[in-house]
């Protein structure tokens, strides 16, 4: 039953309960009935005069409070609930790009840049030069030293030096044919300047007195030296060498004049000998 008519009613069953009142009063009697909020009913007239004053309080209708969290999605944007939104777009990522667009972002091709060392280059293989300089011999007999010389590149700074060789001593009384060959090995093949160090052997036909006295040799040495390349193909050297040789034949009789110059048989003659070499590669 809804509000008003309730109250209406209440205000019918005053007016029936007063109603006796008003009979026996005059007729100026007035009725004043306000229905809303509260009710008054006011009956007068001569001397005697009835007031009722009722009041009706609305109740207040109950409040019904229903809250639903969260919202459910159907379909293609369809929410039921409290309405929500999407999360805004990502800032534009800075791009140089030529087309102006910046969503979404196309990551660029990343490049990574290699080096490469330059490959060095191929140094020569064969070569062939000159060596001269000086020997000396046991400490006392000193000459003059002259060489052809031929070399083979093993490796960048291996190679193997083959020689044909003649010294003179005593002011051309002996003279030391030799054939040799050694090994060097270069410190910096590379480089402009490169030491090394020579290791060799070989055999040296000793004559003494123009044929008066004639024997073989064999004999070892060890050195260093330095390398200048003055052009890739052109290289100038310069080496100290220490040796030893021994007869290997039986000594013959010399005249006592080549005794002093002559190497002995059970003895091993102790030499070095420094050199100034030009060598052509191709």
């Amino acid at each position: 039953m809804s509000t008003i008519r309730r109250n209406t009613l209440l205000a019918a069953a005053l007016v029936a309960a007063t109603a006796g009142v008003m009979t026996e009063r005059e007729a100026s009697a007035d009725v004043r009935i306000r229905i809303g909020g509260s009710a008054h009913i006011r009956v007068g007239g001569g001397h005697h005069r009835a007031r009722v004053h009722y009041r009706v309080r609305r109740p207040a209708p109950p409040r019904l409070r229903i809250k639903v969290g969260g919202a459910i999605w159907i379909g293609g944007g369809v929410s039921y609930g409290r309405p929500r939104y999407s999360e805004p777009p990502p800032p534009p990522a800075s791009c140089d790009c030529d087309g102006g667009s910046y969503y979404p972002v196309v990551p660029a091709e990343s490049s990574t840049a290699i080096y490469v060392a330059p490959s060095r280059p191929r140094l020569p293989r064969w070569g062939v030069g000159l060596a001269a300089g000086g020997v000396d011999v046991q400490g006392q007999d000193a000459g003059d030293d002259l060489a052809l010389v031929g070399r083979m590149r093993l490796t960048p700074g291996l190679l193997l030096e083959g020689e044909v060789g003649k010294n003179e001593l005593a002011d051309g009384m002996r003279v030391d044919r030799r054939l040799g060959a050694s090994l060097i090995y270069e410190f910096g093949a590379y480089r402009r300047w490169a030491p090394y160090a020579v290791g060799g052997m070989g055999v040296s036909q000793v004559d003494v007195g123009d044929g008066a006295y004639e024997t073989s040799q064999n004999f070892a040495e060890v050195g260093v030296g330095l390398r200048l390349a003055v052009t890739p193909k052109i290289h100038i050297a310069a080496d100290v060498r220490a040796g030893a040789r021994t007869a290997t034949e039986e000594a013959q009789p010399i005249e006592a004049q080549y005794r002093m110059i002559t190497p002995e048989e059970d003895e091993s003659e102790e030499y070095t000998r420094a050199r100034l070499s030009a060598v052509l590669y191709f």
